[in-house]
């Protein structure tokens, strides 16, 4: 009796220490990670969007790929595709948008009195005086502070234009690093698997592949989402004649992409320009709009366009966003949910399989929420059809299973 127990004693104790140094690299490695990125920070705005490109693409690639195309012309194909999509909507969207820009630049003096005016009477029905500066008030104190400030701001001007010319040069870079990326994805995955040991090979595939069903399936749903979302909030607000009314949809859609901010943003400015240009009736079903729009999406849209999520409460979510502005600024918040994904489901894995002895799929079940009935993958169908068997669990959501994929050019 007492040696099953020194047995089980000792098993313990190396549980625990496989666990601590398991923690102890994984936080290693996500500080080597960290050191990495801010070292090399101005390529970071490439690399996020080169990524976000190969995960929406590479589904639509494999598929053609499994259709017998080769898989450069499927890229191509994408690529072409994709690009005349985004050309008409620009033709059909920017001429609007510059027309509205101007607009608000010419009338932003008066709109800025008349949300001054409502500041101090809104303060003034509560008890409180306040004095706000009417524009030419605001105008004057900065031309009287003199050429040190002049001098200050057109250094930032100019800190900002740098800024800006280099990340357009960055942003024209991903596309073609995310092509070169999606070509050879097949033939990176399988050397990536050639080089961990023949007993780890399941279970980091399996991994893998939870990490790209969350991962993927977030940044391709929330791309999804924020047009989905900037296309109704801009009809919403265009159907109540709001003034700037696709600017200010546009601007929800694209901050849609960090989630819980995206409606908001788009239901305060409507508001907001609503009562500087309307009345008080219209700022009313302006914030409707935003909020059935909100509803809709939580509802309905992200449901079904983010059918494999991370439980992450939504306060972490909160304390997430904070976190990353302050390490990375907007790409800090971009990448906060992600990485945390990535972090929950790495870190929840090991516990479970390595502490609470569970096995894969039930700590895959325990983190990765999937709503019942939810059809399987594209990518899923063509590798059963590959195969000539079932799904298999690791490979749905497109980023698992290098050793099944096609070679890259087949």
């Amino acid at each position: 009796m007492t040696a099953p127990l020194e047995d089980r004693s000792i098993s313990g104790i190396k549980r625990m220490g496989l666990v601590a140094w398991s923690l102890l690299g994984t936080m290693l490695l996500l500080a080597a990670v960290g050191w990495v990125l801010l070292r090399f920070r101005i390529l970071l705005p490439a690399v996020v969007l080169a990524v976000a490109v190969v995960y929406v693409l590479n589904p639509v690639v494999t598929w053609l790929q499994g259709k017998g195309l080769a898989r450069w012309m499927g890229s191509c194909l994408s690529y072409l595709v994709v690009g005349g999509v985004l050309t008409l909507l620009g033709f059909l969207a920017i001429p609007s948008l510059v027309d509205q820009g101007r607009d608000l630049a010419a009338d932003f003096p008066r709109i800025y009195d008349d949300l001054a005016v409502d500041a101090e009477n809104l303060a003034s029905n509560v008890g409180l005086t306040i004095d706000v500066p009417d524009y030419q008030q605001l105008k004057d104190q900065i031309d009287q502070s003199g050429g040190e400030f002049v001098s200050e701001q057109f250094g930032r001007i100019t800190d900002l234009t740098l800024t800006l010319l280099e990340g357009l040069v960055l942003l024209l870079i991903a596309p073609v690093v995310a092509f070169y990326a999606l070509l050879d994805l097949p033939t990176v995955r399988r050397k990536v698997m050639e080089l961990i040991p023949e007993r780890h090979r399941a279970e980091t595939r399996h991994v893998a592949g939870r990490l790209g069903t969350a991962v993927g399936g977030f940044l391709r749903g929330q791309v999804l989402v924020a047009v989905i979302l900037g296309v109704m909030t801009s009809v919403g607000f265009w159907a109540i004649d709001l003034p700037f009314w696709l600017l200010i949809g546009m601007i929800a859609g694209f901050l849609n992409i960090i989630p819980l901010v995206g409606p908001w943003v788009g239901g305060i400015l409507g508001v907001l320009m609503a009562l500087a240009t309307r009345d008080l009736t219209t700022a009313v079903y302006a914030g409707l709009i935003a909020l059935v729009v909100q509803q809709i999406d939580n509802h309905f849209i992200s449901p079904t366009v983010l059918r494999a999520t991370v439980r992450i409460h939504p306060a972490m979510i909160i304390l997430g966003l904070i976190g990353g502005a302050t390490i990375g600024g907007f790409w800090g918040v971009v990448l906060a949910v992600p990485t945390m994904a990535m972090i929950k489901i790495l870190a929840g894995h090991f516990w479970r399989t390595r502490v609470l002895g569970q096995s894969w799929e039930e700590a895959s079940e325990a983190l990765i929420a999937e709503p019942p009935g939810a059809p399987v993958s594209l990518l899923a169908r063509i590798r059963r059809g590959a195969r000539g068997g079932t799904v298999d669990p690791a490979a749905d959501g497109g980023e698992a299973g290098p050793a099944e994929d096609p070679p890259a050019g087949a």
